[in-house]
């Protein structure tokens, strides 16, 4: 088989019941320069193994790589090294493409070839939206702008010049966000080869994200994540800021940044395994008086950013921030009365500052 133009590598762990559909959709894509996929059995303990090698039996663009059970991070980095293609695309095994997805991807790509192509994604398997190269560039210095649009944190929307994604690495390290890590990896050495790159955004959704799926802050605790996220917000922090992100997308990035952090400490009271209850009070409070925290808010006052956990993260108000983290998890009207009163009291600090 002659060198394909894009290559899409699906890391594949207890997939039994999303295999099939994932690799069909890649199979049934039509384009020029054909394709590839590279299933990487990361250990699973079921039958998905046995199917990675049936498709691979099957369809001779398919390959099975089977290591042992190391992580998603180390799925992708083994397909990257056994990719041999012009392109790379990431997909999950329990998620789908859309039809003509690669080719539209591809049309944007040589029509905008200075570009990074992202595009957005859909969470109904029936979406019935056209796959269309319509698009919109974006410069540089939308990079924030990127993050609050959730379109920048995930490896699997966005075409990847594959010479320039194997000189990289997914961290293993990371077990939460490690996707957003490479990302900005790729996108300073994409800066360092390409200076004048610009950002184009396909307006269709191209990707079905299974949002069922395990492993979320709603259905997975992680001891680490109060550690994890700042490392991640430092270095986006970082990028954006080289980027030279207009002020009025930071603000609502710091927001987020909170409110993603305060929620973490929530769930350190919701479920972490610690029994008693002192016990993960303190840990919560631990994490309140981190560095990065206080810098998150000092930033946060200079700034005239309001989020509705500025005055309970200041005050270290783990009760308070329990309540409002629950409140807006339950849809309750109490997250945005105090949303409300925060902002007030918060205006009349700023005021007295």
């Amino acid at each position: 088989m002659s060198k394909p133009i894009i290559t899409v590598i699906v890391p594949v762990y207890k997939a039994m019941a999303t295999l099939d559909r994932c690799v069909e959709s890649v199979l049934s894509q039509q384009i020029a320069g054909g394709l590839a996929c590279i299933l990487v059995d990361d250990g699973s303990p079921d039958d998905s193994g046995k199917l990675c090698d049936t498709w691979a039996a099957r369809d001779a663009r398919v390959t099975a790589i089977h290591q042992e059970d190391m992580g998603v991070s180390v799925a992708r980095n083994s397909g990257l090294a056994a990719a041999d293609s012009e392109f790379i695309v990431f997909l999950d095994s329990d998620d789908a493409l859309r039809p003509g997805a690669l080719q539209a991807a591809l049309d944007v790509q040589n029509d905008a070839p200075q570009s990074f192509v992202f595009w957005h994604y859909t969470n109904d398997a029936q979406d019935t939206a056209p796959v269309t190269a319509d698009a919109e560039t974006r410069p540089q210095n939308a990079l924030a702008r990127l993050w609050l649009d959730c379109l920048l944190a995930m490896p699997w929307n966005k075409l990847y010049r594959t010479e320039l994604a194997q000189q990289l690495q997914f961290d293993s390290q990371y077990t939460l966000g490690e996707d957003l890590q490479f990302v900005l990896d790729y996108i300073a050495l994409l800066g360092t080869k390409q200076p004048d790159f610009t950002y184009t955004v396909m307006t269709a959704p191209l990707t079905f994200y299974d949002c069922s799926r395990g492993g979320t802050l709603s259905t997975k605790y992680h001891a680490d994540y109060c550690k994890i996220w700042p490392e991640h917000f430092a270095k986006l922090n970082k990028a954006s800021h080289a980027a030279s992100c207009p002020q009025n997308d930071m603000r609502p990035l710091h927001r987020a940044e909170l409110t993603v952090f305060a929620e973490g400490v929530a769930d350190i009271l919701r479920r972490d395994p610690a029994k008693n209850p002192r016990v993960r009070r303190d840990k919560a409070i631990a994490a309140l008086r981190s560095p990065w925290m206080q810098a998150l808010l000092e930033r946060m006052r200079l700034e005239q950013c309001y989020c509705a956990y500025y005055l309970p993260c200041r005050w270290h108000s783990v009760r308070l921030i329990y309540r409002l983290a629950e409140a807006k998890r339950t849809g309750s009207s109490l997250y945005g009365k105090l949303d409300w009163a925060g902002y007030y009291l918060l205006r009349g600090k700023m005021r007295r500052d």
